[in-house]
């Protein structure tokens, strides 16, 4: 059962209860983060949510983190380009203390100084970590260049530069913005007793408040435009990692149901035809994979690969060809039909998890300002056709239109 509720400073809830878990999930959800920057102040989402977990007015960092580990370890968080979550997944009977916890690291976080000159360290590691891994490079750098000087294209973590400038006062006049009461969304997912998780809530999120639009001082997000790119970057590691990516629609749009059946076709497992041809037929790549990075107005279509220097000009080609194919002949029914059940399933398995749950409905609330049921979303799959497949395919995947990042020995 789901159940939807707004509390008085404007912070949106939704529960989704099931008694056959013996888990629940809680999330809290901003609607914020890097695209919401500017090239100034570019990192801070990410340095706040780290901050948030370095104690309050009445716990200490360590206190949070003992609090962590007898919850069963799942408090955590993350930062994305346009919202920031803290979620934990515990027992039923410490739900309650787990709403609270995020509660008073929201509502009430020290942002002591000596301890933000140690999290900025803790942060250019993490950065100089995302470098070094050629996976992750690919990804971030090809996005920050096909949508050049655009806040969509920011790394989220930022420049080493920027991060080890910002001062509590930034954080502080940040956070007044965005983390009031009408940007977020609460979603509690599993077993637990919803009377009294809503007032602990409400209890825990008190001292939000709900702030007019007329009364926020909040960056404008705008569509950013796509320009296609090659990129390269030389690293001294033994393989090459390549990311290939088509502009795609947002996960607003109508035909991202299309796009989920594209992926489960091109790259999305071991029946795909990107792993059959390249991997299974040929050996020339232990990984390769096809995943989506849509927002709320724009996205793309990632083709991600790793494997020895010297093939890769063969497995680009390989690539190619079939994105060619796929252009020409399109997809067959049975190819439709496997998708729809190997998605299906993956939904369905995901109904077992109270974290998707959250996650789903959290998510659902904050960019379509609805939940969309699992029957509906079901639904949706089933109703996709092979010629509506084939007409995404030929408007979006182009050649022409393709970019592509490597790095590694090039």
């Amino acid at each position: 059962m789901i159940n939807e509720y707004v509390l008085n400073n404007g912070i949106r809830v939704v529960f989704e209860q099931n008694r056959h878990f013996n888990s629940a999930a809680v999330g809290v959800w901003v609607g914020v983060g890097s695209r919401d920057e500017d090239k100034d102040n570019n990192g801070i989402s990410h340095m706040i949510e780290h901050m948030l977990f370095k104690g309050t007015k009445t716990r200490t960092a360590s206190d949070i983190a003992i609090s962590t580990a007898v919850l069963g370890g799942n408090l955590n968080a993350y930062t994305s380009k346009e919202c920031t979550a803290f979620y934990c997944k515990t027992l039923k009977e410490y739900i309650l203390e787990a709403v609270d916890i995020i509660g008073d690291m929201i509502c009430n976080p020290l942002l002591d100084e000596t301890d933000l000159e140690k999290e900025k360290g803790v942060v250019c590691e993490e950065i100089d970590m995302y470098n070094d891994s050629a996976e992750d490079y690919v990804h971030e750098y090809l996005q920050k260049k096909a949508w050049k000087d655009h806040p969509l294209g920011y790394l989220i973590s930022g420049k080493k530069k920027k991060v080890m400038k910002f001062t509590r006062e930034d954080i502080v006049s940040f956070m007044s913005n965005y983390y009031v009461g009408n940007n977020i969304v609460i979603s509690v997912a599993g077993n637990f007793d919803g009377d009294e998780v809503l007032e602990q809530i409400k209890k825990s999120f008190r001292a939000l408040r709900k702030l007019p639009a007329d009364k926020r001082t909040i960056r404008k997000r705008t569509k950013p435009v796509y320009k296609p790119v090659v990129f390269s970057k030389k690293k001294d590691i033994e393989q090459i990692h390549f990311n290939m990516a088509f502009e795609s629609p947002s996960f607003i749009d109508d035909i991202r149901y299309e796009f989920t059946i594209i992926n489960a076709i091109l790259g999305g497992d071991v029946n795909s035809r990107l792993f059959q041809t390249i991997r299974e037929n040929r050996g020339l790549t232990y990984n390769i994979c096809t995943y989506g990075s849509a927002f709320s107005d724009t996205g793309l279509f990632h083709i991600y690969g790793a494997l020895n220097p010297n093939q890769l000009n063969t497995v680009v080609e390989l690539v190619k060809g079939i994105i060619t194919d796929l252009n020409e002949k399109g997809i067959t029914n049975e190819e439709l039909e496997n998708a729809k059940k190997q998605v299906i399933t993956e939904m369905t398995l995901n109904q077992d998890n109270t974290v998707d749950l959250m996650n789903n409905n959290a998510k659902s609330i904050m960019f379509y300002g609805k939940v969309y049921s699992f029957k509906e979303s079901i639904k949706a799959i089933n109703s996709v056709t092979a010629s509506g497949v084939n007409a995404c395919i030929r408007e979006y995947f182009k050649l022409d239109n393709m970019s592509i990042a490597v790095a590694g020995k090039v």
